[in-house]
């Protein structure tokens, strides 16, 4: 093989290492996300994105997530937030369905409340990176009366995302769930599908910064699990997928092997 298709080797198969595609039973997931497209939504099987299970935020005035749909059981009850990678037990909450107020009303309509504690935009939700690496506060979900106002410190400015639901808390780290199941998978746009979060037909390119994740709320050990990843769905911006270190490592050891072929060949 010569030394530029073995980089090339080298190079996509850290990147797919661990990557296999999660099988999203039934059609639920890909019809409620065709339902908001300006045509079909991305093969939610074939075209999920990797590296999924760490994050960054690559805005300096933070991230807004949308929560775009729930079809759970749990729905009354799951909360939704962002984990430090060396502490699961280290959590900024930003979405609590027991307090979560929809909005069904444009800004200063009617939203079924008085008007007053009408939140204009309850379905969303802002992460906010501060000046101090790995500081992180919630901005914008609100709370029928008035702003949930978390913060937490992790150990950088590298996060993964739980759900914790009726049947357990589940991350988007793989080694991390109980069950040793995946329970969240990714999309990320391409600046060409047209996507309206509002399900209406006022369509917006889904950019290369955005992300859709799909989170499985059943442990894999329930019986009436049923893999739909339909249970939780958001979009978040000006976030980065990054790589685990053993990706990177993988990747490191595969470049250092190319150097030495490299060698021995001008030998």
């Amino acid at each position: 093989m010569k030394l530029k298709h073995l980089a090339s080797a080298i190079i996509m198969g850290s990147i797919s290492c661990g990557a296999a595609a999660t099988a999203i039973q039934g059609n639920s997931l890909q019809s409620q996300l065709d339902a908001l497209s300006d045509g079909n939504f991305y093969d939610v099987n074939n075209a999920q994105h990797t590296p999924d299970e760490q994050w960054e935020i690559n805005a300096s005035n933070g991230s807004v997530a949308r929560l775009l749909f729930e079809s759970a059981d749990f729905e009354n009850i799951a909360s939704f937030g962002i984990y430090d990678i060396a502490d699961t037990s280290n959590r900024l909450r930003i979405f609590e369905a027991s307090a979560y107020v929809p909005f069904v009303g444009p800004v200063g309509g009617s939203c079924g409340t008085a008007e007053a504690s009408c939140p204009p935009f309850s379905n969303n939700f802002e992460v906010v990176v501060n000046d101090t690496p790995g500081e992180f506060n919630d901005g914008l979900y609100q709370f029928s009366g008035g702003l949930l106002g978390e913060s937490a410190t992790f150990s950088s400015n590298r996060f993964g995302f739980y759900l914790d639901s009726g049947d357990g808390t589940f991350f988007s780290e793989v080694s991390k769930n109980s069950d040793g199941t995946d329970h969240m998978v990714a999309y990320r746009g391409d600046g060409s599908l047209g996507f309206d979060i509002n399900g209406g037909t006022d369509y917006s390119p889904l950019g290369t910064g955005e992300y859709i994740m799909a989170f499985e709320d059943l442990n894999a050990n329930n019986p009436d699990y049923d893999g739909d990843f339909d249970d939780f769905v958001f979009l978040m911006e000006s976030v980065t997928a990054v790589p685990e270190p053993g990706t990177l490592a993988l990747l490191g050891l595969g470049l250092a092997g190319l150097g030495a072929a490299r060698r021995r060949q001008k030998a």
